[in-house]
């Protein structure tokens, strides 16, 4: 068992929980409460769905590939893409949109998740 792969699919896990609880409370119950229109609050919807499902199925595939050395690469290299990129989004749009990146540090989490599998798959 790869130490590093499974710390990163039980961090993408805990990752996934604050965005439910708090991250639900905070951001997607004010949205589809809000004044938009109902086609968008359902887009809005779908999006933070998704990115439940991304979040959680990520997990599932870093800790296979902590079980599963012969696959640890196939397994863990698009979870590690989906979260870098998820990074850099919250980089780029924090930093450009907000003029800081500490407004929207989702991207610490998605950048130390990526980081512990990278170092699982070295």
């Amino acid at each position: 068992m790869n130490p590093w792969l499974l710390t990163a699919g039980v961090a993408a896990f805990a990752l996934d929980l604050v965005h439910i609880f708090p991250g639900g409370r905070q951001i997607h119950r004010p949205m589809v409460t809000s004044h938009w229109p109902e086609p968008a609050k359902a887009v809005w919807s779908v999006v933070w769905h998704a990115a439940t499902a991304i979040m959680a199925l990520g997990g599932c595939a870093l800790i296979a590939a902590a079980l599963i050395p012969k696959h640890a690469l196939a397994l863990a290299a698009l979870p590690v893409a989906l979260f870098l990129s998820a990074a850099i989004l919250f980089l780029a749009y924090g930093q450009k949109r907000l003029g800081t990146v500490w407004v929207l540090p989702q991207w610490v989490g998605f950048l130390g998740i990526s980081a512990l599998a990278v170092a699982g798959l070295a």
